[in-house]
């Protein structure tokens, strides 16, 4: 699919969940009220596939990174500096996730030991090793420059959804509408406050926090419009897929963002915001070959 193209569909979708964001500033708690019901297992399942698939693809192209750097041909000395850097990724994003995992309302009283760094980055590695060798192992002894700043830029683009959404949730307290008593406690999302926190703490990163706002899942959920694609990069059976896999992706992304009402986790604006600041991170990266293709043009003009 072409630049451009993109472009159309992003415009598009930014459209939808401004009209979403507006729709919400008015009507969150009756649609809250309307959509929500309480314990269904199946909703909690697809909203917890969502974030492990997230994750994962996370995972598997830090391997596929890794490896690719390794066969790079440099030096030994940026070989080490390589692996050094890549067991602080690894390590961080197995902390992250695995808290993610025993946080989870989907095993809420399920796990009795007390939720700490090492039990999540215990918890992270049992689950996604397995995804980190395989990132590895998939495209062999191999460098290649394309799949090397791919990766990198997805890479970078999931972190910072990441950090940003975790950030507002730790700063921004707005309790999820499971939580309210008869209503209690809500408020739209234009009179929220921020608590005074300037930082995260690692407390804050790996704990259970009580905020919907913003909803990190609905920035997945978008960002599966540019991730299932890329996965064609290292699969080469996927090459020529790629509209096939943006089709499941944005699916699948539609179906985590309403099961995330339905779980009462997030509020429409929630998501609406959550997905404007995805589809932004969506148009930067697709931006990046054009933005490059100028500079060359520039060059060439300058060199003449």
């Amino acid at each position: 699919m072409t630049s451009k193209k993109l472009s159309r569909i992003f415009i598009a979708l930014a459209v939808f969940f401004i009209i979403t964001l507006a729709v919400g500033s008015f009507w969150d708690f009756p649609i809250a009220q309307a959509l929500y019901r309480k314990g269904n297992t199946a909703a909690m399942v697809i909203s917890f596939i969502g974030f492990i698939l997230f994750f994962g693809i996370c995972t598997v192209f830090l391997g596929v990174l890794f490896r690719q750097l390794l066969s790079s041909g440099k030096k030994t000395s940026f070989k080490i500096l390589i692996v050094f850097a890549f067991i602080y990724l690894y390590v961080s994003t197995a902390t992250l996730t695995g808290a993610g995992v025993l946080n989870d309302p989907l095993f809420e009283n399920l796990f009795a030991f007390q939720v700490s760094f090492m039990t999540c980055l215990l918890a992270g590695t049992l689950i996604y090793i397995p995804l980190f060798v395989f990132g590895m192992l998939i495209n062999g002894n191999r460098y290649e420059k394309k799949v090397v700043k791919k990766s990198f830029e997805l890479v970078i683009i999931m972190t910072l959804v990441f950090l940003l959404s975790t950030y507002f949730n730790c700063t921004i307290i707005r309790p999820h509408f499971r939580l309210l008593q008869n209503g209690t406690g809500f408020e739209p999302w234009y009179h929220l406050e921020n608590n005074g926190k300037l930082f995260m703490s690692i407390s804050d990163l790996i704990s259970a926090h009580p905020g919907s706002f913003i909803s990190g899942h609905a920035m997945y959920g978008i960002l599966f419009l540019i991730l299932f694609p890329s996965l064609s990069l290292v699969f080469p059976s996927l090459q020529g897929k790629e509209k096939l896999l943006m089709f499941i992706g944005g699916l699948l992304g539609i179906v985590i963002i309403i099961s995330r009402m339905i779980t009462g986790d997030n509020y429409l604006s929630d998501i609406a915001l959550g997905a404007i600041s995805a589809i932004k991170m969506c148009f930067s990266y697709n931006a990046l070959p054009k933005r490059k293709g100028i500079i060359a043009k520039f060059k060439d003009k300058v060199k003449q």
